[in-house]
Order: C-alpha cells, then sequence, then structure tokens
C-alpha cells in the first residue's frame, strides 16, 4: 500500500476523535464535581471483575451470567484472550469450543469465497457462517466483503483492541434476534468502560528462524462519565506481516507423499515413477506440470529441454513412448524428470502466502445522556468505522491455449521458425534410434511376449505405429507466468452509525404493571469493497494466436504479425522464457502489455435497521415479577455488487464469470417475550421460571414464519439449576440466494473422471488397459450407470475438458428451517468454603431442513461419479452431448432437505484463594470442552432416496475439542497457562484406501510383495493435538506490562497425505491447526485520568 493512502486511513481512523470531542462540553458542567468519585467506584469494580471474571450477558434480554444462563452460553473476554496471545477476533472465535467446521481464514487464498478474497467468518456447530448471527452490542451486524455477493459479517472488521467481550449464545435464537440464528449468536461487545485516556501497545513476534508473520496493534481509548451520560472515544491500527509457504518449517517443502506400510511406518519417498519410467525417486509429488507442450499427435506431452531433444522437436524430450522410457542421462535416470517440471515446491512456496499483507483500521464513537425527569429520556449514538486491507497471493496458476498448427511459433508447424513435422519425427524416433528400438523390444516381449511375434519382429513398425507426415498439428502449452491471476488487492470499509433514545414510562405504573421501558434507535451500516487482479486476457490471447502470420507468406525469415492493423502483438508461447523458469514470463514487455489487464470489482452493501422495544412488570407471581417484553423491526438490505468487463464477461484465462449482484428487499418483525418467575424460596423450588417468545416475520420475496422458543429454569436446591430450551428458528434467503445474478461460464479445467486417464492408455495399441487404471471401482460403476462407458470414453488421455457452468440467484428458494432443544445443568458446590467450584454440561440437538447450498461444478462431478452407494442426486444436473462429453452443468442454488447437530458443551470453574509462602495467591482454572455426537447431511432426490453423510470424527469436527486455562494471581501480577486440545480425526471412513503397492498402482511408497516389500495406503488421520500458551502479566492503576508466548512447544500441525484431506504442502488448513509456530508477544498498557 502506498504511503499516502496508508496516511490517509490513519487520518480517517482518528478524525472520530475530534468529531466527538466537541460533545463533551454537553457533559462537563454538571458532572465535574463527581470525577473523583465515579473514578474510584470504576476501579474497585474493575478490581473485582479481575478477580473473579463475572460477566453477564442479554442472550434473551435479561441479564444471565456463563453458569445462571437459562440459554447453553459461552463467554470469552477481550483481556483473556490477550493473556493468551490473541488479539485477532477471528482466530478468538475460530479457536473457541463452539467453532466447528472448516473456518475460513486468512489462509484461504485462491479460493472462490462468499465473502471474496481476504475475509474471515465464524461457523458455529459446523453448520456454517451463514447460519451463525453476530452481533454488535446486541444489533445485527450487515454483510463485509468484495465481489460476487457477500453473505456473512467480516469477522476482520471488528475492532479487536476496542471488544470488551465475545458473548457466544450456543442455541437457536430466531424468537430473539431474527434470521440467520440457527446455530447460535455471537455477539461482540465493545467496551464502554473508558475514563481518562488509555494507550495499548500489542505487538507478537515469530520465534524461530522463520521470522516472517510479525503482528502490531496500537490502540487509543478516551472516555468521559459524569452523573447524567458519558462519551467516548476509541481507534485502533493493525498490522500483520505477509507469511508464504517457506516461511514456516513444516510448509517450506513440496507436497509430499505421506503413506503409512502395514507396520505403522511412514514413508515419505515415492518410488511409483521410478519403477514406471525410470525417474529419479523423490517425496515429492508431481503436481501441476508446467514448462510442457501438448502435441494432439504421436508424443502427446513433451519437456523443454534447452539444448537438446530426444524427439527430434527442438528443445523438447519426451520421457517415454508406448510406456518405454526414451532415454536416460548421465545419472542413470529418465532424461525427463516429471518433479523437474513441477509447481510443487520452491517454485511456490517463496511467493504462496499463507498469511496475507494484511491491515486493519477501526475506530468507534459512543456516548449518551440522560435528562432530568421522571422519564429518564436518555438519547444515545454509537459510530463504528472499519477497514480492511489485504494482498493475496495463491502461488501460481498455470494456462494452456491451444495453438494453431499455422501458428508460425509452434514447434509442430514444419513451416513456422524451427518448426518441424512433429509425425515425421516420431517415426524418425521409433525407426532409427537404436537404444529406444532395443528398450521397446525388451519390454514388450519380456512382459507381454510381444503378443505371439517373435524377438526378433517385436518392434514399433511391426505394429503400424509409424504416422507418416502429419503437416502442422495443433499444439497447447502448458506454462505458468509470474502474478497472473494469484495476486489479489483488497479493501473493504464499513461505517455503522447507531441513533436511538430510551427511557422510562411512567405512565404504565399502575396496579401491578410498572418498571416499563422503551428504546428505539435506527441503525444505518454501509460496507464498500474493492479488490483488483491482474493477469492475461484469454480473448487478446487467442486473438493473437489465432492470426499470427509472416509478414511475407512463406518466409520464415520475416516479420510475424498478427491482426488487422489493431494494435494485437504477436505472442510467442514457446519463448524460452515461458519455461525455464517454471514461474516464467512473455518474451518481451509489449506481449505481456497485450495480454495483461485488471479484474476489477466494486461491492456496497448497505442495511437500514430500525427497531422499538419496550418491556417491564406485569403481575406478581410467587417466584417474583413477571416480566413482558415487545418490539417491532423493520430491516432493508440492498446489494450493489459491480464487475468491470473483465470479471463480467469473463475474460481471464480460465477464470469465471461474475457478474456481481444488484438487488433489495425489506424484512417486518414483531416480536415478544414473556419470563414467569413461577416459584422461588420453596423447598425443592428454589427457583422456576419459564421463558416465552415468539416473533413474526415477513420477507418481502419468501413469505411469512413463526418462530417460537420455550426455555425452563428449576433450581430444586440452591446448588443446582437445571435448564432447558425448546425452540424453532429459520434463515431466510440472504442477498447471495435471492440476488447473485446469472453467472454462466465455462470451466476450462474440469475433470471428468469417465474419461480414459492417460495411464490407463496402452501406448503401444491406443487402447484401455484395465490393469493401468488406478480409478475406484465405485467411479467406473458409476459413469456406467450414467450413460458412460469408462473403458471406451477416450480423450488421448486428456481428462480435462471444457463445460458450461450455470449458477445465480433465485427469488423462489424457500427459507430454511430448524428445530432445537438443549438441556443441561449448573452445579455450584457447596460443601467447602476454601474453594469455589462450578460445573455445568448442556446436549444440544439441532435439526435444519430445506438448507440452501451452491454446489460448484467439480463438486457436482465429482459427488455424481465417486459417490460410494452410486445413488448422488447431483447426477441429474450434469448434461453430457452426443460426443459424451460434459457440456452443461447446473450449479444453482437448491435446497438441501436436511443438516442434523447433536453435541454436548461441558464447563467448569474454580477458584482457591490459598496461602503460598504466607504470602495470598488466587489459584484459578477454566474448563471449557465440546463433545460432538453428530453433524450429518441428508438429501432426498425426486425418488425419496436418501444420501448420507456423516461427518464427526473428520478433519474440522473433531469429537472433542476443549481449552484448559490455569492462572495465578498474586497481589498485581498474574501468571496464565492455557491449553487447547483437539481430538484425533480421520477422513471419512468410506474413503480410507486399500493397502497397495506401486505394482498395482494404489500406493507410490511401497514396492509390495512381489518386490520384497510390504504395502501401503496415504495417510490421512492425525492423533491429539495440543497447544499451549502461557503470559505474566503486571496490572497496576496507571500500567498493565505483559508477555507471554504462544505455543511454546512449537507444536507443529499434524502431517496428512493431501490426495486424502484439504492441506498446504501437507499440513491441513481451516481445521484449527496452527500454521504460525511459537510466538513472543508483549502487552503494555498506559492509563490517564
Amino acid at each position: 500500500m502506498r504511503v499516502d493512502e496508508v496516511r490517509a486511513n490513519v487520518a480517517r481512523v482518528f478524525s472520530l476523535f475530534a468529531i466527538t470531542v466537541l460533545s463533551v462540553s454537553f457533559l462537563t458542567a454538571p458532572v465535574y464535581a463527581q470525577d473523583e468519585d465515579v473514578a474510584d467506584d470504576q476501579q474497585d469494580s474493575t478490581d473485582e471483575e479481575r478477580a473473579t471474571d463475572e460477566v453477564v450477558v442479554t442472550g434473551s434480554r435479561l441479564k444471565r451470567d456463563t453458569y445462571s444462563s437459562i440459554s447453553p452460553l459461552q463467554v470469552i473476554t477481550g483481556q483473556v484472550s490477550r493473556e493468551i496471545g490473541l488479539i485477532d477476533p477471528g482466530t478468538i472465535l475460530q479457536e473457541s469450543t463452539a467453532a466447528s467446521g472448516v473456518q475460513i481464514d486468512l489462509t484461504f487464498q485462491g479460493f472462490v469465497l462468499d465473502n471474496g478474497p481476504g475475509a474471515t467468518t465464524i461457523d458455529l456447530r459446523g453448520l456454517g457462517a451463514s447460519r451463525t448471527l453476530v452481533l454488535i452490542n446486541g444489533r445485527r451486524v450487515a454483510p463485509g466483503g468484495v465481489e460476487g455477493a457477500p453473505v456473512s459479517p467480516d469477522i476482520n472488521l471488528i475492532p479487536g483492541a476496542l471488544v470488551q467481550q465475545y458473548e457466544v449464545l450456543l442455541d437457536g435464537a430466531s424468537s430473539v434476534y431474527g434470521s440467520d440464528a440457527l446455530a447460535g449468536v455471537v455477539n461482540v461487545i465493545l467496551r464502554k468502560d473508558f475514563d481518562g485516556f488509555e494507550v495499548e501497545a500489542f505487538s507478537s513476534i515469530p520465534a524461530q528462524d522463520f521470522s516472517a508473520g510479525m503482528q502490531n496493534r496500537i490502540s487509543a481509548a478516551w472516555g468521559y462519565n459524569g452523573d447524567r451520560g458519558f462519551v467516548g472515544i476509541g481507534a485502533e491500527v493493525r498490522d500483520w506481516e505477509p507469511v508464504t509457504l517457506n516461511d514456516r518449517e513444516w510448509t517450506n517443502q513440496c507436497d509430499k507423499h505421506f503413506e503409512v506400510d502395514e507396520n505403522g511406518q511412514t514413508r515419505e519417498l515415492g518410488i511409483d515413477l521410478n519403477f514406471d519410467w525410470n525417474m529419479r525417486p523423490s517425496p515429492c509429488k508431481t503436481g501441476t506440470l508446467v514448462g510442457r507442450f501438448f502435441d494432439f499427435g504421436p508424443f502427446g506431452s513433451v519437456y523443454y529441454t534447452p539444448g537438446s531433444s530426444n524427439t527430434g522437436i527442438p528443445n523438447f524430450s519426451d520421457s517415454g513412448l508406448y510406456s518405454v522410457p526414451i532415454s536416460t542421462g548421465a545419472d542413470g535416470y529418465n532424461t525427463v524428470n516429471w518433479n523437474d517440471y513441477s509447481l510443487n515446491g520452491e517454485v511456490v512456496n517463496d511467493v504462496a502466502l499463507i498469511i496475507p499483507d494484511l491491515q486493519t483500521y477501526s475506530a468507534l464513537a459512543f456516548g449518551e445522556y440522560t435528562f432530568s425527569g421522571e422519564a429518564n429520556i436518555t438519547p444515545y449514538f454509537e459510530a463504528v468505522y472499519a477497514r480492511r486491507d489485504a494482498v493475496l497471493h495463491s502461488g501460481a496458476a498455470p494456462f494452456f491455449p491451444d495453438v494453431v498448427g499455422t501458428n508460425p511459433y509452434n514447434p509442430c508447424n514444419p513451416d513456422g521458425i524451427n518448426g518441424v513435422d512433429c509425425g515425421l519425427a516420431h517415426d524418425n524416433l521409433i525407426l532409427n534410434d537404436a537404444t529406444y528400438r532395443a528398450a521397446f523390444q525388451d519390454y514388450y516381449f519380456g512382459n507381454f511376449g510381444c503378443f505371439g511375434l517373435p524377438e526378433a519382429a517385436c518392434l514399433p513398425e511391426s505394429f503400424g505405429l509409424q504416422y507418416g507426415a502429419l503437416g502442422p498439428l495443433t499444439a497447447e502449452p502448458i506454462v505458468a507466468v509470474r502474478d497472473d491471476r494469484t495476486i489479489a488487492d483488497t479493501s473493504v470499509d464499513q461505517v455503522r452509525l447507531v441513533a436511538g433514545v430510551r427511557g422510562d414510562i411512567p405512565f404504565l405504573n399502575f396496579g401491578s404493571v410498572e418498571d416499563w421501558s422503551f428504546d428505539f434507535y435506527l441503525m444505518q451500516s454501509e460496507s464498500t469493497g474493492e479488490s483488483s487482479r491482474a493477469g492475461i486476457r484469454e480473448d487478446r490471447l487467442y486473438y493473437s494466436l489465432d492470426t499470427s502470420r509472416f509478414s511475407v507468406p512463406g518466409d520464415p525469415s520475416s516479420e510475424v504479425i498478427c491482426g488487422n492493423n489493431d494494435g494485437c502483438v504477436p505472442i510467442n508461447m514457446f519463448a524460452p522464457s515461458l519455461y525455464n523458469p517454471l514461474l516464467g514470463n512473455f518474451a518481451t514487455q509489449a506481449e505481456k502489455d497485450y495480454v495483461w489487464d485488471s479484474r476489477d470489482f466494486d461491492t456496497e452493501i448497505t442495511q437500514t435497521l430500525g427497531q422499538f422495544y419496550m418491556n417491564g412488570e406485569l403481575f406478581s407471581l410467587p417466584g417474583g415479577e413477571a416480566l413482558f417484553g415487545m418490539g417491532i423491526e423493520y430491516r432493508d438490505d440492498e446489494i450493489k455488487s459491480i464487475p468491470d468487463d473483465i470479471a463480467r464477461d469473463g475474460l481471464f484465462f480460465g477464470f469465471f464469470a461474475d457478474q456481481g449482484a444488484v438487488g433489495d428487499k425489506w424484512t417486518k418483525e414483531y416480536f415478544g417475550e414473556l419470563e414467569l418467575p413461577l416459584l422461588a424460596g420453596v423447598t425443592a423450588f428454589r427457583e422456576l421460571t419459564v421463558n416465552v417468545s415468539s416473533r413474526h416475520t415477513e420477507d418481502e420475496f419468501y413469505g411469512k414464519a413463526w418462530t417460537y422458543s420455550g426455555k425452563l429454569a428449576w433450581r430444586p436446591i440452591d446448588s443446582l439449576l437445571l435448564r432447558g430450551t425448546v425452540g424453532t428458528s429459520f434463515r431466510a434467503p440472504n442477498l447471495r440466494e435471492n440476488f447473485l445474478l446469472g453467472t454462466t461460464g465455462f470451466n476450462n479445467g474440469l475433470f471428468d473422471p469417465c474419461i480414459i486417464p492417460d495411464a490407463a492408455r496402452n501406448e503401444l495399441t491406443g487402447g484401455y488397459d484395465p490393469a493401468l487404471d488406478d480409478r475406484e471401482p465405485e467411479v467406473l460403476a458409476n459413469c456406467l450407470a450414467n450413460g458412460v462407458d469408462p473403458t471406451t470414453f477416450d480423450n488421448n488421455g486428456n481428462s480435462f475438458v471444457s463445460a458450461e457452468v450455470s449458477s445465480g440467484g433465485a427469488l423462489d428458494v424457500d427459507e430454511e428451517e430448524s428445530e432445537s432443544f438443549s438441556a443441561g445443568f449448573t452445579w455450584e458446590q457447596p460443601f467447602f468454603t476454601s474453594f469455589d467450584m462450578v460445573f455445568g454440561a448442556t446436549y444440544y440437538d439441532i435439526d435444519i431442513k430445506n438448507e440452501i447450498i451452491t454446489p460448484s461444478s467439480q463438486f457436482i462431478v465429482n459427488d455424481c461419479y465417486t459417490d460410494l452407494q452410486g445413488d448422488s442426486p447431483f447426477c441429474s444436473r450434469i448434461r453430457r452431448g452426443g460426443d459424451g462429453f460434459i457440456d452443461f452443468i447446473d450449479s444453482g442454488f437448491i435446497n438441501r432437505d436436511a443438516i442434523k447437530a447433536r453435541g454436548v458443551d461441558v464447563n467448569m470453574r474454580v477458584d482457591y484463594p490459598t496461602q503460598i509462602f504466607g504470602r495470598a495467591v488466587d489459584l484459578q482454572a477454566d474448563f471449557a470442552f465440546n463433545r460432538s455426537l453428530q453433524l450429518e447431511t441428508v438429501f432426498l432426490d425426486d425418488d425419496g432416496i436418501a444420501s448420507r453423510d456423516e461427518f464427526v470424527g473428520e478433519f474440522g469436527y473433531p469429537e472433542w475439542k476443549g481449552r484448559m486455562s490455569f492462572r495465578a494471581d498474586y497481589e498485581d501480577w498474574r501468571v496464565t497457562w492455557s491449553t487447547r486440545y483437539i481430538s484425533s480425526v480421520e477422513q471419512d471412513a468410506e474413503g480410507i484406501d486399500e493397502f497397495g503397492n506401486i505394482v498395482d498402482g494404489l500406493a507410490n511408497t511401497c514396492g509390495g510383495p512381489d518386490l520384497g516389500d510390504v504395502n501401503c495406503r496415504d495417510v490421512g488421520y492425525a492423533e491429539n493435538y495440543f497447544v499451549n500458551d502461557m503470559s505474566l502479566y503486571y496490572y497496576g492503576d496507571v500500567w498493565t506490562l505483559g508477555g507471554g508466548i504462544r505455543n511454546v512447544f512449537n507444536e507443529a500441525p499434524p502431517t496428512v497425505d493431501s490426495n486424502e484431506v484439504f492441506a498446504f504442502n501437507n499440513v491441513p488448513f481451516g481445521a484449527g491447526y496452527d500454521f504460525l509456530g511459537r510466538q513472543v508477544f508483549l502487552n503494555a498498557v498506559w492509563r490517564w485520568d
């Protein structure tokens, strides 16, 4: 980012200071004499809260703490998070025990995300971020992001330094908060306890040789409290240095084979390519191969070997023909080693980012003033500004245009520059290369008896393998250009303004009706996002390639031109600079400038909300006063996500067309809540309270819906609280599902598993060889069941096709509905006065119907053809043409029938004041665990056939997650130790490979019994995972000083095989494991009253 942009953003953030200070004059005069008392009272309150860690929430608009709340609740304070080195709101929430599923964080680069690049979301219970409602100070947070149609709040936009606590309500809560609260609610409570001036600095520094990834945050706040009101302002600036794959010891390598043998030993060295092609053994998978071209003729793929050739095509060699290696190098291995042409490893690790270059800026202003009078009328305001700037790099993106045979640069154009007739070159090799001919004879006679021919006749010409002169052939170069379509530069601004008034309603005080109050506010949120991505335009590239010609026809010495005097620049797709290094570049700047362009997007999301709420006492019951609240709410949501023509028309090579989203809709709601304290203070019923709530919602498009909630709290004895909830929730189709414009593009790299793979083609006969086919049996069966014979459907070994993909929003998508139930207890030990202990557990059950999903084209294909039961409903979305090739896929939004989540939350807190060496020390321990019992999706097709998928125990969905924290307080000092736990996980049981070897093609590192070895299979599991943090803090009246270590023992994330688990270089991501390693953090706070 440019210096002037940084200065502008900082100025924008701190401008709120100046604006808000003007309002101080309205508060100063009448409250000046009270300053000292208020300050003392607030300090005492702060000290008491620090000692007990007591917090309150407003989940049902009635204050409860963590252990006495009727609803399942988890509270995470900003102070406790800082004490274990956490300042990033996204990480704080995603590391909570309630977070489950694949969490979208900053490591997701190079993927098409609903909120666009650089966004972070929170997913509770593994039910998806769109089913988790996020609030700030009890009010809905609008989506934030860029590109397409963002649907969820961007957690990066929460001002972390200004957060008091995160309240996670783990229950369906639509009857209280409205749409989207199916999995639960995250309520971010911002600090309003400033009294005087406060400055905080926080730095996190990687404590290892790999030093990238430092985080720095500085914040400042000022507040003034009086007897009738307060005003406060705060601001924060955070910078996070980028981290590449090379910057961490567990990712600074290639994506390796990682297999386990029958003896339980892991192996990494791949020997399969040595066995099949005499290539050097290597731990690295071949990955995406570049630096080559495909000739659509006799050779297939040939690889760039400057200064030499074993094919007769200048500077290009082949690894083998007809399953026989062509030549060997001085080291005795194949002249062409596929790993030398792979983007897997150092060539990408140096540029691909784990953590993007990220800066955030936040500011907060708030205040209120209570007028004298019986009604206590109190106007208030709240203003929050946040900005995120992120630069992401996803590594490398190969491109592979078809170059017509007549192109002057085509190596298979005998009339071109240095071109040859590839048919004749092939024939010269197989007929005249004595070394190759001898190897051919040995291979086919030794392995197949030459199909009945005598050994002397076991030669290529005996099988009619000559091609003769073929003339110009189409060639497909497969190369990668540095920074092509891989860098996304994004910025998102969000402004949130709240203005309201609350007060008492004295005229409602009659009889038992009393203490009624009201709250009315208006809120306006506006998020604006911009993104830019540079890359190669496919239309210009093909225009150049298809029209390139000699200025003098038939004269290869003449100038190469293209187009029609319209500025076209001839592109040489076979220039050495595109092949060496593997992340190459065009031969001239003019070529790059001609095809290089920018894909830009502007996204604006506006949410306007008004709410009126009133509550008070209705009548008296034996347990206390019956409380009732009711309210109305109106919300208008609008999106304008506008792409430029590059994005709209999909002009980047192989990149989808994104036509953005335009639309708006309104939502009207009215709601009520009644709490009845039926009994209190009597035998067996120390408390018996019933809470019921209901909400009616009308959406502009999908119609009307009722939701309800019922809650029960029963305390048979003072120390035991039994609680239960039951209710319904819903999620209306969001802006993306309603208004994403019809997006039709071509997926040029769609993998069709029904095409005979190159490895299963007999290069001698050109036919299918089942012994070489490593496709799973269910794939073959599903292809056949859907009208394609996978043993005859051939595309010259190329399994990738181009297919039209259609997706977009719709106004006829139904709302999602859910039913939820929870039951739990809280027990406070009453037997000992020497220590306090509170223990609680809650069982939850959430059942969602009509789940809305947006399947990707590859997902649709994979689900259809890899489904182990052979009953995937997605097969009906695939259309094949008369030639058998996939030509259309429908990936529009659909309602999927059900998703169900069940589990148990367990919490315990112990406080033990004691003495050590005669000095008072307060020992505290907190335990929070989640046991996931079920997370299952069920899809019913038109015939009522169910397809089920259970996720519990898989990566991202562990059976157990937990955090244990231990603290010791001595005077103004605190020592903290925290341990986070993720239980062992394993890939879907039905997808676990059989043990195999390089002979049967089921493994890469084991030779198998035929070669005197054992069998192997890929590692798709991880053992129990523990990460420990520690800190030491001093809490003084003026200074708070602290420091500590994140990941004390530098615990590495688990290692897996990426064939089985979603991973970066064998490290699973989005599953809760620590990518960053040991970090030292320092924290300082200075206060001035």
